[in-house]
């Protein structure tokens, strides 16, 4: 499969490239569009780059705009029904009008050919339309944060960027959280990914956070969507160029303490092909610090001990991908794509552990050096196709993908324990390599058709998912690392899904709606090959309904309402019995009998626009069965084993508002909060974990334009204390500040950013089980600075000038639009 995949490599760099021809466009319910050519009066040569914009008449404002391709060509769609004024305007020739008028029955207006005169203003600069994208939009079904000119995040990862993001955590370990619960499921460019879902936390920090356009949040996601992600699904969307001929972005960024961060990303599109390529590279080295305090009763006796950490982690990483689309006639589009990764990381740790007796003196000492090189590989090759068809309102689109994901990570452990006297009275060198190797294969066919007003979406989806994974742990006997078997695992994974679905939506009157039917079939097996051979199968079917409405009252102010039923099934990682020793005295291990979590998520939300600000406030209530839990549990000696387990249910009731707001030209502000109460029903073992509290998080956002043209940007964060399954967690806040300066005749930018800025991104918790309290405190550096540099090129637009102006010579932005 490897050669395959580096011969796909070679035919996608040997792509020939062909005239385009352009399919007319798909229409959305109650939007219209406009399309036409625009050519020189004096030669009837086609004027390509002109800029095209459209007015509403009443207010004045733009609606939307483009520019030509390179055959003078124009389209322009999602205009609501209603009068505009197309304004046409090129430097070296006169401005253009005309007046349009988009209605039921003239949804889409063909102008034909506009011919543009030569006009006295070529010794004047060139006139761009441009508008600024809101920093949130609001969708039917979703929320989408405008990211591409985020200041906070330059230099960062795709985790740091999801921190700037209303209603969204990440935690110490990069694991992300949506509305408190950890049940997202992430799509790129709106579909799934074998790289993604192997391990979504350490992909998040190995994307640099600038190769990111937008990102949407879903939280109650319709039938035709996976079900899979109890807290609803994140969307990232990275940047694309369509622009015809060559385009080239870069950046590169330095922060304190080795962070390097950069990407190159080219793009050609000629005729029928658009064929892009990039490559990104991440250096990221932090320390990281803690304790963990425990107190108890162990028989009759009282005993403490306390923790100190003390380490640096090391992660390195390559990211490629290259593809091309073809066109195909008039309204298909076939194309290929192939992602490769390679991840390098080094961490070390230093674990000094004090045992104290119980009158508290000090009784032995344990000094622990821990390090753990790893290094993984993932590679993902993509097949799409989409056509629409002669008879308007039918598209048809397909995916075939294969990824693979090999791991390789070895866990060396050297220890020395010394009395209270500080003599030694014991060493032990131990070590866990565990090779990791999965497969998926996921197919997809789409088939939607618009009748009217009204829009029919029917599909089917596979996948099928292999992971093997032999973890070893060793101990150093006689001069060499000898395997201990009885502690030792071999584990396998099995899991196939095959899922239809159908959605139905459209509009009557002032009502918007949407409902949707998915059926699943799943087969999973866990099979523990090696030291005791046994197999754990659980075989499903289920059904995941979905229903949306929405009612405008005015043009400003609608309502919505949603219901959604989601799973989530256990991964890999949860289900390996293996028990990792990483710490002797709080032991990690997987639970081959976990069941998948189901929710059925309910919402009520207003959206309220005034002017230019908006306002969403929604309430939110989460049925949860199930519940897919972390439970530590204690063990003889007082040794904690952290494990998976279900409880028996619960339930998430909450209160979520995002307001954007401008108050001048120059200063723009989003505020976010979200609370709520969450109820947890269950047992571990014998004893009762019912829980029961309220947690509050909010998000503060500004950007403000400074003198000389610098665009400074802040965001405040902060999450209360709560309650999670045997215990609590405290509270936590951060400040990220930043600062942004375009050069280069606006194609580069310099910016300037420091995250955390009072280092105060500190995790607390309390756990309490067993008769033993850990209280425990970790912290990872935070408090970084950032510099970087960004530029971007579109060659095709300047050679074209070389007739003086008269044909070409636009930016090709198309990010402005």
């Amino acid at each position: 499969m490897k050669s395959t995949f580096f011969t796909l490599l070679l035919f996608l760099c040997s792509c020939v490239y062909a005239q385009n021809e352009s399919p007319r466009p798909e229409l959305a319910p109650n939007t219209g569009g406009v399309g036409g050519k625009l050519l020189d009066s004096g030669n009837d040569q086609p004027v390509g780059f002109a800029n095209i914009a459209v007015y509403n008449v009443q207010n004045g404002e733009m609606v939307s705009g483009t520019t030509s391709d390179i055959d003078g060509n124009f389209t322009l769609t999602d205009l609501p029904y209603g009068d505009y004024r197309l304004e046409v305007s090129f430097i070296g020739y006169e401005d253009e009008e005309m007046m349009l008028e988009l209605n039921n029955s003239e949804r889409f207006l063909e102008v034909g050919q506009i011919n543009l005169g030569a006009g006295g203003a070529t010794d004047l600069d060139e006139v761009v339309v441009t508008a600024e994208r809101p920093i949130m939009e609001l969708g039917l079904d979703r929320k989408s944060f405008n990211v591409e000119k985020s200041v906070a995040a330059a230099g960062g990862s795709a985790a740091d960027l999801l921190r700037q993001i209303p209603s969204i955590t990440v935690d110490l370990e990069g694991n992300v959280s949506l509305r408190g619960s950890g049940g997202v499921r992430f799509l790129i460019n709106g579909k799934p990914s074998g790289i993604v879902g192997s391990d979504p936390a350490t992909y998040l920090q190995s994307l640099s956070a600038s190769s990111i356009e937008r990102v949407e949040v879903i939280t109650n996601p319709g039938a035709a969507y996976d079900p899979e992600g109890t807290a609803g699904i994140i969307n990232i969307i990275l940047k694309k160029k369509e622009d015809d001929g060559f385009n080239l972005s870069t950046n590169l960024n330095v922060g304190t303490n080795n962070k390097f961060d950069g990407n190159l990303d080219l793009n050609w599109r000629k005729g029928k092909f658009n064929s892009f390529a990039g490559i990104s590279g991440r250096y990221d080295e932090r320390y990281f610090q803690g304790f963990r305090d425990q107190d108890g009763t162990l028989g009759d006796s009282l005993f403490s001990r306390r923790f100190n950490f003390d380490g640096d982690r090391v992660r390195k990483s390559t990211m490629m991908k290259l593809g091309t689309e073809y066109g195909i006639g008039e309204r298909g589009v076939i194309g290929v794509q192939a992602n490769y990764q390679l991840e390098w990381g080094d961490n070390s740790n230093l674990r000094t552990t004090d045992f104290f007796n119980s009158e508290g003196g000090l009784d032995r000492t344990s000094t622990r050096n821990e390090t753990e090189p790893n290094e993984e590989t993932d590679y993902e090759i993509q097949l799409n196709y989409n056509t629409s068809f002669a008879k308007e309102g039918r598209r048809l689109s397909g995916q075939l993908q294969y990824s693979n994901n090999d791991e390789n990570e070895i866990e060396n452990y050297d220890e020395i324990i010394v009395d209270a006297f500080n003599t030694e009275i014991g060493t032990e060198r131990q070590r866990s390599p565990t090779l990791e190797g999965r497969d998926r294969v996921l197919a997809q066919l789409d088939y939607e058709q618009t009748f009217g007003e009204f829009k029919l979406t029917t599909g089917w989806r596979s996948t099928f998912e292999r992971l093997e994974e032999d973890a070893e742990f060793q101990t150093f006997t006689a001069g060499d690392f000898q395997k201990v078997d009885s502690l030792s695992n071999l584990f396998a994974y099995e899991e196939d899904v095959h899922a239809i679905y159908a959605t139905f939506g459209g509009k009557i009157d002032k009502i918007t709606f949407n409902a949707g039917l998915r059926a699943e079939q799943a087969y999973t097996t866990s099979r523990l090959l090696e030291p005791n051979p046994e197999t754990f199968e659980n075989n499903y079917f289920k059904v995941y309904p979905s229903i949306y409405a929405g009612y405008a009252f005015t043009e400003q102010t609608t309502l919505q309402a949603s219901y959604s039923r989601r799973i989530e099934r256990p991964r890999a990682w949860a289900l390996n019995p293996f028990v990792d020793r990483g710490d002797p005295f709080n032991l990690r291990a997987g639970n081959p009998f976990l069941l998948p979590e189901l929710i059925n998520s309910f919402e009520l939300n207003v959206q309220q626009q005034f002017g230019a600000s908006t306002i969403t406030a929604g309430v939110y209530y989460r049925q949860l069965n199930d519940i897919i839990s972390q439970i530590t549990r204690i063990q003889p000696g007082g040794i904690s084993l952290s494990t998976r387990d279900n409880l028996d249910r619960g339930r998430d009731y909450g209160i979520e508002i995002i307001s954007t707001y401008r108050p001048t030209e120059k200063l723009d502000l989003t505020f976010s909060a979200n609370g709520y109460r969450s109820e947890i029903i269950g047992n571990n073992q014998d004893e009762n974990i019912d829980q029961n509290g309220y947690l509050f998080s909010g998000n503060v956002q500004g950007s403000y334009e400074l003198p000389w043209g610098i665009q400074t940007q802040f965001t405040y964060f902060y999450r209360s204390p709560g309650v999670r399954p045997q215990g609590r967690i405290e509270a936590i806040q951060s400040l990220d500040v930043g600062f942004r300066k375009e050069i280069l005749n606006d194609r580069g930018a310099l910016t300037f950013r420091v995250s955390d800025v009072f280092n105060q991104r500190q995790y607390r918790f309390v756990t309490e089980t067993g008769g033993i309290t850990t209280t425990s405190e970790f912290q990872r550096e935070s408090r970084i600075a950032y510099i970087g540099f960004q530029y971007s090129l579109n060659n095709l637009g300047r050679e074209n000038r070389r007739d003086g102006g008269q044909r070409g010579g636009g930016d090709g932005a198309d990010g402005d639009f």
